[in-house]
């Protein structure tokens, strides 16, 4: 739980410092494909796509960040 206030933190402390958040948009992005990946594993067909959406989501948000530099 403590890594999701984190990530949190370092996006929304990358609308000022954007080196941050492409890093906690990074981290955001592995996070969901390990997610998507757990899911997989255990044959949860159902709970890996709103996790797909959400690393996509991560992704632009990454390459938001990077364009804005």
């Amino acid at each position: 739980m403590r890594s999701h206030t984190s990530i949190a933190g370092g996006l929304v402390v990358g609308l000022w410092w954007g080196a941050l958040g492409i890093a906690a948009a990074v981290g955001l992005t592995l996070y969901f494909v390990g997610v998507v990946g757990a899911h997989l594993r255990v044959g949860d067909s159902k709970g890996s796509p709103p996790a797909g959406v959400l690393a996509l989501v991560a992704v632009g948000l990454m390459g938001l960040g990077v364009a804005a530099l």
